[in-house]
């Protein structure tokens, strides 16, 4: 049976999707901060957990640029009546 999904990445992929060096791949993998597995001496990551992970680590990282940008006074943010937390540009971060 064949997927259309591949199951697996390389390390070198993941370099690609991280903006990392191999060596700190292999190392955030060996301290279980990516999901990752040795085969042998290859390290290999299973697609869907990267592909979770990777999805978790974006939202934590945009997370953090807008408490940034907020605690600069750039943005100012609230929740709306779904419980939703939304951005807006203040006077200051808008473009002159």
């Amino acid at each position: 049976m064949t997927t259309s999904r591949r199951e697996f990445i390389s390390a070198e992929e993941v370099c690609d999707c991280l903006r990392l060096d191999l060596a700190t791949v292999y190392q955030l993998a060996k301290i279980g901060e990516i999901p990752g597995a040795i085969w042998g001496e290859t390290l290999r990551f299973k697609w869907e957990e990267f592909e979770a992970w990777f999805d978790r680590y974006l939202y934590d990282c945009a997370e953090e640029a807008l408490k940034q940008l907020e605690e600069e006074g750039i943005m100012m943010s609230y929740v709306d009546s779904e419980g939703e937390r939304r951005y807006v540009l203040t006077t200051r971060g808008t473009l002159h």
